[in-house]
Parts: C-alpha cells; sequence; structure tokens
C-alpha cells in the first residue's frame, strides 16, 4: 500500500468520524418532560479537528473543517406508567479536509450531504413518571435512571470511489444509560454508551472495513439560575473503536478526553435554544483528533 493511499484512506472516514462528536449529550438532554409532547429542534455546530489520525499509520498535517446541521424530531408517550419517547434525527453536513501541511499531499478534499439517519428508542427506568401537562407543572424533579437505544442507517451519501463521505456505509447501534440527580438548584448527571458497528464492505473500493466497539462516559454539572436559563460545565471521556481493513489491523484504537461548557434559556415557554462549546484537552496521538466544536441549538415545544 503507498503512502498517498494509506491518506485517502483517513479522509474517507473523516466524515463518520464528526458524527458521534457533534451528536453528543447535551446536559439536560434527558430530564423528564410530560407525555404527548412534541419538540423539534435545529443545531448547527461548527467542528475543527487538527491531527494525525489514519486508518493505518501516523500521517501528519491533515486539518478538517465540518459544518453540521442536524434537525431533530421527538415525542413523548407514556409505557406501563414511565415517560418513554422516540426521536428521529437527520443530519447534513459539509465538509473540507486540507492536505496542504501533510507529507507527500496537497490541495483539499471535500464533501457535502445528507448524513446517516438516527433513530432514539428513549424509556425511564426510575424517577421520570408519565405525568400529563397538567401534572407535571406540579411534580418536583426527582432523580432519574434513563435507558436509550440509538439506531443510526446508513442512509447517508455514501460513494466508494469518493475520498470523502457524509455517511457511512453501515449500521450503528448505541445502547445508553443516562442518570441525573438533583440538589437544590445544581444537577448532576452522569451518561453512559457503548456504540457497535456493522461491517463496510464497499470501503475505499472493494474493501472490508471493520470496527471494534467505542464507549464513552459523560458528566455534566448544571446551575439553574431561574427558570428560563441555566448553565453547566461538561466533560466526556472516549475510548475504543480500532478497525481492522480486510481483517489487517490498523492499530488505531481511540482515546480522549474533552471539556467544555453549555448555556440554556427559554425566551418564552415554548420555544428556547441553547450555546454549548467543547474542546479536546487530552487524546491518543496519531489515532485519535484534536477537537473544537461549537453547537447552537433552537427547539420549539408543543
Amino acid at each position: 500500500m503507498t503512502r498517498k493511499r494509506t491518506a485517502l484512506r483517513w479522509l474517507t472516514l473523516s466524515a463518520a468520524l464528526f458524527s458521534p462528536l457533534a451528536l453528543a449529550d447535551n446536559a439536560r438532554d434527558w430530564q423528564a418532560l410530560p407525555t404527548d409532547l412534541d419538540m423539534v429542534f435545529a443545531y448547527y455546530s461548527n467542528i475543527n479537528a487538527s491531527t494525525s489520525v489514519n486508518t493505518a499509520l501516523p500521517f501528519d498535517g491533515v486539518n478538517t473543517d465540518a459544518d453540521l446541521f442536524v434537525l431533530r424530531y421527538a415525542h413523548t408517550f407514556a409505557i406501563d406508567g414511565r415517560l418513554s419517547a422516540i426521536q428521529i434525527i437527520q443530519p447534513y453536513a459539509n465538509i473540507s479536509a486540507s492536505l496542504n501541511d501533510a507529507d507527500w499531499l496537497t490541495g483539499s478534499k471535500g464533501a457535502s450531504n445528507l448524513g446517516d439517519t438516527q433513530i432514539v428508542f428513549v424509556h425511564n427506568l426510575t424517577g421520570g413518571p408519565a405525568l400529563s401537562k397538567e401534572e407535571f407543572r406540579q411534580w418536583t424533579p426527582e432523580p432519574f435512571v434513563t435507558a436509550a437505544l440509538w439506531v443510526t442507517a446508513p442512509t447517508g451519501s455514501y460513494d466508494k470511489n469518493r475520498n470523502i463521505n457524509i455517511g457511512a456505509n453501515r449500521w450503528a447501534f448505541r445502547p445508553e444509560l443516562a442518570s441525573g440527580y438533583p440538589v437544590g438548584p445544581f444537577w448532576f448527571e452522569l451518561n453512559t454508551w457503548a456504540t457497535f458497528y456493522t461491517d463496510n464492505n464497499d470501503y475505499h473500493g472493494d474493501d472490508t472495513l471493520s470496527q471494534r466497539p467505542q464507549y464513552a462516559a459523560e458528566g455534566h454539572i448544571s446551575y439553574t439560575f431561574s427558570p428560563a436559563l441555566w448553565a453547566s460545565v461538561d466533560g466526556t471521556w472516549a475510548g475504543g473503536g480500532e478497525t481492522t481493513i480486510n481483517s489487517d489491523v490498523q492499530n488505531n484504537q481511540q482515546q480522549s478526553t474533552s471539556l467544555g461548557a453549555t448555556l440554556g434559556f427559554m425566551l418564552t415557554p415554548h420555544f428556547g435554544g441553547m450555546v454549548s462549546w467543547y474542546r479536546t484537552v487530552d487524546h491518543r496521538t496519531y489515532t485519535t483528533p484534536d477537537v473544537d466544536n461549537w453547537t447552537f441549538r433552537v427547539q420549539y415545544a408543543w
């Protein structure tokens, strides 16, 4: 395998790399809501990654910039007296990768198109009773544990002959356990999950890309200033995800720690938003990107 082909293989992975980063949980994402509630969210994320990550060997000098737009719909309902929800998430991404400082390569590559659709099923295990809107107004929040299953379908744009793709051309399954504990105006939250992948049998032509599970833990400490304003400090650890190409182990297990902050607000009882920032503060050199991410969100509930 030539060094140039190796570098282009990294670019093929770059779009899939950003999806879990941009859609990590935010503070208060899993707190209780009334049943029969519909919500629509619109996200914009700008993600910049300066990295030497490569699927086969260290390759310095690659800079990737992504503009990610996400539309998310959620509906809450009751199952066996507990709060449940279904969500549908559709991303659109514009990604460019600059190779001007990379050994043996110059110029840039890019792609813009729809990403892979996600469906999320959520069910509260404890601390989130199924309440009507009227009952919810009188209810005092309590510690909760909620389970979720994310299913990512290979619906996004993918061409096996392109170096950068928005879609990943494989299924992904992410079971998640989220918990929260209120103390006065504070919320302490901890979310953990694992992501499992099927194979991509059309990777960079006719190769087969396999990936081991990725694991993550995320914590948030948030403070309520008023019913319409809160802020949080956030931290995430992620690891795993080593890949193989045609059963050839790539020795690229990832590991990173990120820190950030979030500001959430409500402008009316139905309309609000959020601004979030995080940055990688520690990562495994050569296999994990150094990421800087801003996310802006607006939401409407009815």
